[in-house]
């Protein structure tokens, strides 16, 4: 009886526990060229030029680099030198406002239930009877977020237009949610961007990744 108890006790914190946990909803969707693969040494750099002395971008920079180099790449010691440039780009939108109308119950009243004093008559479970009694309101605001990365092939970026840029590859991941920053999720598209990497390309996936930071 006593482990009946125990199981009984730890599914019940398993359950609650997966109930609780929080996930950032996204969708990525990846291209390529036949000939791609990951490998070779690369750079990353921001997509804004103004991005280049960032504390931000430093931050998510050694977070990308070491995703590239777990997929097979090695890290450049600069531009100048590497064979292929990984551009990065990310935003968020400004939002949109919804309404959101709740209904008020009022307090469950008991029916009946019991066990009835006759012992010829069986238990009955108590049953409850609720009813609307009115409706709140509150507001929400949810948020895109989006991250981009391109890798193109170094030696077509020394003429200095964007034009003549070979690109290999690119994925974008977009998520929709309540946090107003892209710190705030940035390690959630990042890890849905390189499930599988590079992913099949010309499909667009989507996933539910853990969240365990805070907005």
């Amino acid at each position: 009886m006593k482990h009946l108890k125990l199981s009984i006790l730890f599914l019940f914190v398993t359950f609650i526990t997966a109930c609780s946990m929080i996930k950032i909803n996204t969708t990525t969707t990846t291209f390529y060229t036949p000939e791609f693969t990951s490998s070779g040494n690369i750079a990353v750099i921001p997509a804004d030029i103004e991005n280049s002395h960032s504390l931000e971008f430093a931050h998510y920079k050694q977070k990308i680099e070491e995703k590239l180099r777990l997929s097979g790449y090695s890290i450049a010691a600069n531009s100048n030198t590497a064979e292929y440039i990984a551009i990065v780009a990310y935003g968020i939108d400004e939002g949109e406002t919804s309404i959101i109308s709740t209904p008020i119950f009022s307090s469950p009243n008991a029916l009946h239930g019991g066990r009835l004093a006759n012992p010829k008559h069986r238990y009955s479970m108590p049953r409850y009877h609720r009813r609307v009694v009115g409706t709140s309101t509150s507001s929400i605001t949810t948020y895109n977020r989006a991250l981009a990365l391109d890798i193109v092939e170094a030696a077509s970026l020394k003429s200095g237009s964007e034009d003549n840029a070979k690109k290999v590859y690119e994925s974008r991941v977009k998520s929709v949610g309540e946090c107003d920053v892209v710190a705030g999720v940035f390690n959630e598209l990042l890890k849905a961007m390189f499930i599988n990497f590079p992913g099949e390309n010309g499909q667009t996936i989507t996933a539910k990744i853990p969240y365990d930071g805070q907005c």
